[in-house]
């Protein structure tokens, strides 16, 4: 039985890429090129929860809009976006325009990555630009032999051009505030730690505050307390283990630091609305 979670329910991710002529994939490296109409009612289904991505993606919007999160941070995008999201991040996707087409690349270990998810706005040259460096990493990827050191080549260069671009934006940017610093911190601790550790306490020492100070400006930050917080993280895992493997309730309450799934199955409900199995079983 394999109890790590998925990006799709195997039999999802059979139908998407079957046959698909605009995805390419291997072991260690996917690339969609195209959502296509067949495509749709498997990205639909994606919108009723949240995908765990283990790799590294590289992610141009070619068309349309759409509301994601990722690792709880929300992500408006726009055509002429990118966006680069890191290894083990968890992904929502909340609303799609219905021109929406993206372009994507997953690979292990994406060159020049990102601590968190980040959006660059690119200038119609520049979109273009890196358009071309898709094409062309495409393009290679259908010849009759290729060597997958050139793609990881190309995929390097098109990694380098845009983290170019996102700094010479950070340079004409207002610098974040102190406190925008700390909530950003508390954001990366949240994803890392959110699971196990659901003590305001815990935090505000990382973070050198005492508990009523990082309470105080979270709350100022976002219009939501830390609790809160911690408790959509938990559930963000919760909702990714129960819909993408089949490991029993009690497991997945254990992992999660309660001591009782029935404490568990309680707590989701009243996050949720729904228990934990009728969540699992209802796809």
């Amino acid at each position: 039985m394999n109890n790590s979670p998925r990006i799709l329910p195997a039999h999802l991710l059979r139908q998407v890429i079957s046959g698909n002529p605009y995805i390419y994939s291997n072991e260690s490296f996917a690339f969609v090129n195209h959502v296509s109409d067949s495509m749709i009612e498997q990205v639909q289904q994606l919108m009723s929860t949240p995908q765990y991505v283990p790799v590294g993606r590289l992610v141009r919007i070619t068309q349309g809009s759409g509301n994601f999160k990722v690792n709880m941070l929300p992500f408006d995008l726009q055509a002429g976006d990118v966006l680069v999201i890191p290894e083990n991040s968890y992904i929502e996707i909340n609303s799609l325009s219905a021109d929406f087409d993206v372009q994507f690349i997953s690979f292990k270990n994406l060159p020049v990555s990102y601590a968190r998810a980040t959006q660059i706005h690119l200038a119609d040259n520049d979109f273009l630009r890196i358009g071309k460096y898709f094409a062309l990493i495409w393009e290679v990827l259908h010849k009759p032999s290729f060597s997958m050191q050139t793609v990881e080549y190309l995929l390097s260069a098109v990694m380098n051009d845009l983290a170019n671009i996102h700094e010479q934006a950070a340079e004409h940017n207002i610098r974040l505030t102190h406190a925008q610093q700390q909530m950003q911190q508390f954001t990366d601790l949240v994803a890392m730690y959110g699971t196990k550790e659901r003590n305001v306490a815990f935090y505000a020492e990382h973070l050198h505050l005492s508990p009523n100070h990082l309470s105080a400006l979270v709350r100022k930050q976002t219009g939501r307390s830390v609790m809160e917080w911690l408790n959509e993280r938990t559930i963000l895992q919760a909702k990714v283990l129960l819909r993408h493997t089949n490991r029993p309730v009690s497991d997945i309450a254990f992992e999660l630091n309660f001591t009782e799934a029935t404490l568990f199955s309680r707590f989701f409900r009243r996050e949720t609305g729904i228990s934990p199995r009728n969540y699992r079983s209802n796809k």
